[in-house]
């Protein structure tokens, strides 16, 4: 019974060194000298984007990216409106603080010749009192 067991366990660890000796001759080594993370794919030659490539930039964008190139786009489209929006607004608060300022600025002249009138006012008073004592 040893004998048949020992025979059986001596063919299995044969068949499978011999296995692994048929799997190792069958794969393929690489070729010498290839570093496969040093290797980069050269980048693709770039197109220069004028105003007239605009509208075939425009599709290609959205045959390659699909929905999110129509939110990309979507988003552009929005933040111009929007800028265009807030450029009318700046523009408004500007003339508005125009005009505020314009009033305060008269405002605050009107009170800067009152307080010079009551300076001269007071210095007057002054001078009469010290002439009154002496």
């Amino acid at each position: 019974m040893q004998k048949i067991i020992d025979n059986a366990v001596t063919i299995f660890l044969g068949l499978v060194v011999g296995s692994f000796f048929f799997f190792a001759v069958q794969a393929k080594a690489e070729p010498p000298n290839f570093d496969q993370y040093g290797y980069r794919n050269p980048p693709p030659q770039q197109q220069e984007h004028t105003l007239n490539t605009l509208p075939d930039d425009a599709v290609s964008m959205l045959l390659e990216q699909g929905v999110l190139g129509l939110v990309v786009l979507a988003l552009g489209f929005w933040f111009v409106k929007e800028s265009k929006i807030n450029r009318i607004d700046r523009n408004a608060q500007l003339e508005k603080y125009v005009v505020l300022s314009a009033e305060i600025s008269s405002h605050l002249a009107q009170n800067s010749t009152r307080l010079e009138n009551l300076e001269r006012e007071i210095e007057q008073a002054k001078q009469i009192e010290m002439l009154k004592r002496s």
